[in-house]
């Protein structure tokens, strides 16, 4: 009896650990959906208010009856004990993905139930379960597909062109002092385009295949620089298809074990639609790769979105770009990783592995110890830790939605 190669019995477990996934998301998927319909047809979920009337008690958990006693919940009642004090703030009820926000600016300290009426929380409610239930398509179409997205992300100016140029060894992204990149621009193996080297141009990224010709336009090198700094046509995406220059021991793209698309994004504030939109394009991700420029440290905007992410992915990969312009760099580093504590506290606790203070620029001109060190980090995360990177996500999302529902 023929003993199984150990990388066949690592795909077999990861294949079983898929299917065991795909099952558990459409359950919570038909859960979703089972709430949404009970909000709109029978009677309106009640969502639980931080703050309360005097005397009141605060849930954390939804239920499916309002507060009156002779209306049925879904779920068990909370247990009886002393009650707890006033919350300030009525989103802070111990929700995570189905929060809602429901501060009213221009109400100040009024209370919020003064503000929205039940039929009115309900509604906003429905709009969430829809979200939650739309993300779980996006978790459940991840899971089955075998390639791992990363984007590559961060604040303006942080150098997210030039740390996906280093990745590749190929200058084929703009960059510029000034910040440039205006869409979404893919960076995958050419041996998914026929081995042809091209840059496709896609208006519509749903219909986009690289054997249709209808389905993009192709743009010249000498042309890319326009196109990705005004997008005067208002692509979706760009797709460049690129021969990395290192063998599939070594690369990223190209690795023998998963195709990857390095995806390079807009700057966080570039505009309120751009930001929005990578706020939404996070969602098919596999691997987040934020980066920081060192003299910035972690804006508003990132932590932001850290934030955001952090509802599904527990692990953020980190990189601290420019290290090389820092002249203390001790403080630097310490300072970071203090924001990074409490951004994301498990990737705090594996910062040895996913937050790494580079120099993108230095890894072109020439090498970097650091980078180098930083990219094996980042294949074996992406690569070998599929479980953690590619999964775990996905049931840390699909287990806050029932933690919330209760």
């Amino acid at each position: 009896m023929s003993s199984l190669d150990p990388g066949d019995l690592h795909e077999r477990m990861f294949a079983d650990k898929c299917r065991r996934m795909h099952t558990y998301l459409l359950g919570t998927r038909t859960l979703l959906r089972d709430i949404g319909e009970h909000n709109r047809a029978k009677w309106p979920v009640h969502y639980p208010l931080g703050r309360l009337a005097p005397g009141g008690r605060a849930a954390s958990a939804l239920g499916t009856g309002s507060t009156r006693d002779s209306e049925p919940t879904l779920g068990p009642e909370p247990p009886l004990g002393p009650e707890p004090a006033a919350m300030d703030d009525p989103a802070d009820n111990g929700l995570s993905v189905l929060r809602l926000d429901l501060r009213l600016s221009y109400h100040g300290d009024s209370d919020v139930m003064g503000s929205l009426e039940e039929a009115s929380i309900a509604r906003l409610l429905d709009e969430r379960l829809a979200q939650c239930a739309a993300h779980i398509d996006k978790l459940i179409a991840r899971v089955a597909d075998r390639a791992s997205k990363i984007l590559v992300t961060g604040d303006l100016n942080a150098g997210k062109s030039t740390l996906v140029n280093a990745l590749v060894r190929r200058d084929i992204l703009p960059h510029d002092q000034q910040p440039c990149t205006q869409l979404f621009c893919e960076v995958v193996d050419a041996g998914l385009n026929g081995g042809v080297e091209e840059i496709h141009a896609v208006p519509d990224i749903a219909a986009y295949s690289p054997r249709d010709a209808a389905t993009y336009v192709r743009v010249a090198r000498d042309a890319l620089e326009d196109v990705v700094m005004e997008n005067d046509e208002q692509y979706q995406q760009l797709k460049f298809y690129t021969h990395e220059r290192r063998g599939a021991h070594e690369g990223l793209l190209r690795n023998g074990v998963a195709d990857v698309a390095l995806i390079d994004s807009p700057g966080l504030n570039r505009d309120s639609l751009k930001t929005t939109q990578l706020f939404a394009r996070q969602e098919e991700i596999d691997v987040v790769v934020f980066v920081v420029n060192a003299e910035n440290h972690f804006t508003l905007s990132g932590q932001d979105f850290l934030l955001t992410a952090g509802n599904e992915k527990a692990h953020i990969f980190i990189v601290v770009n420019r290290f090389d312009a820092i002249r203390r760099r001790d403080r630097c580093e310490r300072m970071i990783l203090d924001q990074i504590r409490d951004l994301s506290p498990l990737t705090y606790a594996e910062r040895a592995d996913l937050v790494h203070f580079v120099s993108a620029h230095e890894q072109l001109a020439g090498g970097s110890a650091a980078f180098a060190r930083m990219e094996r980090s980042l294949r074996a995360f992406t690569l070998e830790q599929r479980f953690k990177s590619k999964l775990a996500p996905a049931q840390r999302y699909a287990s806050n939605v029932l933690r919330d529902v209760g």
